[in-house]
């Protein structure tokens, strides 16, 4: 493979998952609809079909953009580990507190759906797989909620309960949380052979995290050094040493070089001198180059035969059924459990059922591991997608609830009739 073939392979999916990511924004969606339809366009899908030839000279070898692809999903996970402890995220404790049954239950009633959807479609989809690890995955991949998506519908001037968000946001890091430990041991189910196998992941796996927790974070991240403005040239190459490093381990240990990017961004979440560098330089690397390739990349897999589209659309419509009672309907009665009204609970369980990156990520791995088959793979991305668009416009037809009136915030006027009316000095 040449260098030039490339270099214009980066071209092509880069110039086209930026219009299609501007068109998705200007349209009230996240770029990451763009990306990902760039992959379906620029693919044996669309460009494919039409014109072969020009499909096989662009993309013959798809080696070097794979290993790009694959670099970038470890930043995209280490960030993401990151952006765990930041402050942005908002919330008091007592948010925090409501936020967990929340995600906990939630991630609960959407496991148990999508094991009861995998048990449904395992002689459809991945007869090749056991079926417990591919039930398991699939519980997995429908539990889990797009935290960046997430945090670009709250940023969006045109949602209206920002009281909520930092619950919502609260309840999707700890649920991704949960998602990808979960994962971890689903992974290590598939690839280890016999109970010591599985003993010695297991093991792996916990030490490792004891080690980001115990040693990592609250020992090599010192005080002194992890305040806003500190010079982070060290903490940052500290930090690679340790991403690669838990990389290595956890490919080592029969699990995805994603579970030791997030474990190692973990590790730094309370380094707010690093966090503040990561969002003003390598995020914007990350976000401009590393995401649109990763996403467009991974598109690419998607190449349904127009014979099969019924037949995987009706799964689709099963899967995104089910999905959205397990998840959104738990989510909806714990909320409800602990205290928020009717329209708030909705806008709440509407929220966590968004997917988007996460999903994404966590069906890559799935088709990279073969637990997956790539018909499974392009439906499930459907569903992914369409759970992320329709978020937005639902939630935009619940009104936010208005504060009462306080003793401090209202003031009493007279009205042309001689009637007085509370009127609002802080709506």
């Amino acid at each position: 493979m040449n260098s030039a073939n490339i270099f214009m392979q980066l071209l092509v999916i880069l110039g086209v998952s930026h219009c299609l990511g501007r068109v998705s924004f200007w349209l009230g969606q996240p770029a990451v609809i763009g990306y990902l339809l760039t992959g379906v366009i620029v693919g044996p899908m669309v460009l494919g079909a039409i014109d072969p030839g020009l499909t096989g000279a662009l993309f013959a070898n798809v080696t070097g953009l794979m290993a790009l692809g694959k670099i970038g999903l470890i930043f995209i996970m280490f960030g993401l580990g990151l952006e765990t402890g930041s402050g942005s995220h908002g919330g008091s404790q007592a948010k925090a507190g409501g936020a967990l049954p929340i995600a906990v239950f939630g991630f609960i009633g959407a496991g148990l759906a999508g094991v009861l959807l995998g048990y449904a479609s395992h002689g459809v989809f991945s007869g090749h797989v056991d079926r417990l690890p591919y039930m398991l995955f699939f519980g997995v991949a429908m539990a889990a909620t797009a935290v960046p998506v997430l945090a670009g519908i709250l940023a969006d001037p045109r949602f209206l309960h920002h009281r909520l968000a930092p619950l919502v946001m609260n309840a999707a890091v700890i649920t991704d949380i949960l998602a990808w430990f979960a994962l971890s041991l689903v992974l290590v189910l598939l690839s280890s052979t016999g109970s010591a196998s599985i003993l010695y992941s297991g093991i792996t796996l916990i030490v490792l995290v004891a080690v980001a927790e115990f040693v990592v974070s609250r020992r090599l991240v010192a005080p002194s050094s992890a305040t806003a403005g500190s010079d982070p040239s060290r903490p940052l190459v500290a930090a690679l040493i340790v991403l690669f490093t838990f990389c290595v381990i956890t490919d080592l240990a029969n699990a995805h070089v994603t579970i030791g990017a997030f474990i190692a961004g973990i590790a730094f979440r309370r380094h707010q001198g690093l966090r503040e560098f990561w969002e003003k330089g390598p995020q914007a690397l990350v976000n401009l180059f590393f995401a649109p390739l990763f996403f467009g990349t991974a598109a690419m897999n998607v190449n349904i035969e127009a014979g099969s589209w019924s037949g995987l659309l009706a799964w689709g419509g099963l899967f995104l059924l089910v999905g959205a009672l397990g998840k959104a309907g738990v989510s909806y009665l714990v909320a409800r459990c602990t205290g928020l009204c009717r329209p708030d609970a909705f806008v709440v369980a509407t929220l966590m059922h968004t997917k988007g990156v996460m999903e994404i990520i966590l069906l890559t791995v799935g088709l990279e591991i073969g637990v997956i088959t790539t018909d499974l793979y392009a439906i499930l991305m459907v569903v992914a997608l369409a759970a992320t668009v329709i978020t937005l416009p639902i939630v935009r037809l619940i009104r936010p609830r208005e504060p009462a009136p306080t003793a401090s915030s209202a003031r009493v006027v007279a009205t042309r009739e001689g009637r007085e009316r509370p009127v609002l000095e802080n709506p």
